[in-house]
């Protein structure tokens, strides 16, 4: 009796899954050649992201992102985030509302805190479902006898040459157009001023718009005062 003839198909191979990792493993590291080694940390950052959506990242990552974001400081200069500022920042804006990737927010070092800039503002009233309307200016102005109190800032802009006190009426409108409710603000020179500032001297009233409207806005959505941004941040 003759025996069997061995088949010449073989059975199917089966392929470990670690063969299938190193099979892969040539294409990131091919991205990371790409890379500045100084952005190593950020590429293993993206790595881990399924998308662009900030508010899935976890912590750390978007702690480590921010470190990278250069932010400008009063008086010029530059700002990079450590670790305990990143994860406050992140942590503040997730708070608000407010993408911390944006100028909708700014970092302050001296006071540790996160504020919002004009535009951040608008995007909280958005946030909390307050309707604001557009901004509307009343120019205004008043000699300087006619101030109420003597101001550094007053006198600062007597010394740069203003010669009558200017100010700026912001009205917005607040809720259904149909109630016809405002909030208002009024920002005077003598109270604003930053003599120290290339852009009050040279723009004194854009400067004053962009006070009212932001201290408007602000009493639209029942928040009180808080610092402003140096004029780099409102340009």
């Amino acid at each position: 009796m003759t025996e069997p003839l061995a088949s010449p198909v073989k059975e199917a191979e089966v392929i470990p899954e670690t063969a299938i990792v190193k099979a892969e493993s040539p294409i990131p590291n091919a991205l990371a050649a790409l890379v500045k080694e100084q952005d190593r940390p950020v590429l293993s950052v993206v790595e881990s992201l399924d998308n662009l959506d900030w508010k899935g990242m976890k912590p750390h990552y978007m702690a480590l992102l921010l470190m990278q974001k250069p932010f400008p400081v009063k008086g010029g200069g530059t700002l990079y985030l450590n670790f305990r500022q990143a994860i406050f920042f992140a942590t503040r804006c997730y708070e608000l509302g407010v993408s911390p990737f944006s100028s909708e927010v700014w970092f302050d070092p001296s006071r540790f805190s996160v504020n919002l800039t004009l535009e951040g503002k608008r995007q909280v009233a958005r946030n909390k479902g307050i309707d604001l309307g557009p901004p509307r200016f009343e120019e205004l102005t008043r000699e300087w006898k006619d101030v109420p109190r003597k101001t550094e800032a007053g006198e600062a802009a007597i010394k740069d040459g203003f010669t009558k006190d200017i100010g700026y009426k912001c009205m917005i409108r607040v809720g259904d157009p149909k109630h016809q409710e405002y909030a208002d603000y009024v920002a005077w020179l003598s109270e604003w001023y930053v003599p120290s500032s290339p852009m009050w001297k040279s723009k004194a009233s854009h400067m004053l718009q962009v006070r009212s409207q932001e201290k408007c806005i602000s009493m639209a959505m029942g928040t009180g005062a808080s610092e402003m941004p140096g004029e780099k941040d409102l340009e």
